[in-house]
């Protein structure tokens, strides 16, 4: 189990290249966060996270960048601690919808949509009966330096268009009501989304039920997604059981 402080300087390091794309340096650390210890304490604990697996070095002269490990930590405590029960801005913005939404199939669709456009993700909203699953957010993809060449977008669209295998994915994320869970990179049983993460929860129940899931790189906001996720399942069971 990580330190406080070491879990800390982990969840500042993924903070930094979730905003920035960029491999993050020790000065970077100690000059925007407060930890209150001398730059070579940030950088022994940046080899201690290193050397435990939590994040890697891509190059020699770089600073590091979060493993799936790394990650997979950071959300693990988000979770725990119940850091993303709430999220006005998610809450406003999907409780708009649904007042404004005149049937289901017409809340799924704008729930879709804003859920793409609030987490800058693929988003993905199945129906009660996991039948045709809605998805309008592969421009926000495109857009993460991840995926601006076509090449490294390819192998993870041809596994997200096949309803089958999306399904699959979904239902192996969230295979209970537990509230979202999240497939990190090469957590997820597909090879072609090593490079992605899967944040999803089931709304409603059994044959009225239904998946709410966004899908972007590992260097996804996290903290924003489960969020969302969180606040659309709820809103969408509350809106089918009626």
């Amino acid at each position: 189990m990580l330190s406080d402080r070491r879990q800390r300087v982990l969840a500042a390091l993924i903070e930094e290249y979730v905003a920035r794309a960029l491999p993050v340096g020790s000065r970077t650390l100690t000059e925007r966060y407060r930890f209150g210890v001398s730059p070579a304490t940030i950088r022994n604990e940046l080899s201690a996270l290193e050397d435990e697996g939590y994040i890697s070095q891509p190059h020699t002269s770089a600073g590091r960048i979060p493993t799936d490990f790394g990650y997979r930590t950071f959300v693990d405590d988000l979770i725990e601690s119940g850091a993303v029960s709430q999220d006005e801005e998610a809450g406003e913005a999907i409780g708009r919808l649904r007042e404004s939404a005149r049937e289901l199939d017409e809340l799924l669709d704008r729930t879709s949509k804003a859920l793409s456009q609030f987490t800058d993700c693929l988003s993905v909203v199945t129906p009660p009966g996991y039948a045709h699953p809605s998805r309008t957010g592969i421009m926000s993809l495109m857009r993460q330096p991840e995926f601006t060449l076509t090449e490294s977008l390819l192998p993870v669209m041809q596994v997200l268009e096949d309803d089958t295998v999306l399904l699959h994915v979904l239902d192996t994320t969230a295979p209970s009501d537990d509230g979202p869970q999240v497939r990190i990179g090469r957590e997820n049983e597909a090879e072609q989304l090593a490079g992605v993460s899967v944040v999803a929860c089931r709304y409603g129940i059994g044959p009225d039920g239904g998946i709410v899931a966004v899908i972007g790189p590992t260097r996804m906001d996290y903290t924003k997604a489960l969020a969302a996720v969180r606040i659309a399942s709820k809103t969408l069971g509350d809106e089918s059981s009626q």
